[in-house]
């Protein structure tokens, strides 16, 4: 999808996907999904959204060579740091890497520090900016 001065491309994901209702009937909300954000003459972003690894994450690094993922590794309705590490180094040959999905709320992670230490000696940079700070990339 053209989006002016970047493309997208929908991306599959393993999450759940639905909302309970009053009368406790769960409303579903379709299909989970991640992004792919092309920038002409720039790196590819892989925004992996609320997903579980999966093996078909290494179709999306081959089709869309993407060098900058955001990676959720809250451990509780995605991956949890070990297994976001594993599915980064395993299928990608990501420059850096954003944890996300953690410490938003009680049950999940607080911290990064699981993905961190699975990342430890690998090429890759764990970006882990603070809330409310920008970073360049």
């Amino acid at each position: 999808m053209d989006c002016g001065g970047f493309t997208t491309t929908f991306v599959q994901a393993l999450h759940s996907s639905s909302f309970p209702g009053d009368n406790g009937q769960n409303t579903y909300l379709g299909n989970p999904g991640g992004l792919v954000l092309h920038f002409p003459e720039d790196k590819t972003l892989y925004h992996m959204g609320d997903t579980d690894i999966f093996s078909d994450m290494a179709l999306i690094n081959e089709l869309h060579e993407p060098k900058i993922g955001i990676v959720p590794v809250g451990d509780r309705f995605t991956m949890g740091g070990a297994v976001a590490a594993l599915a980064c180094r395993r299928f990608f040959q990501f420059e850096t890497v954003i944890p996300s999905h953690f410490g938003t709320f009680p049950i999940i992670d607080q911290t990064a520090e699981k993905f961190v230490a699975g990342m430890d000696g690998s090429d890759v940079k764990v970006a882990l900016p603070k809330i409310g700070e920008t970073i360049s990339l």
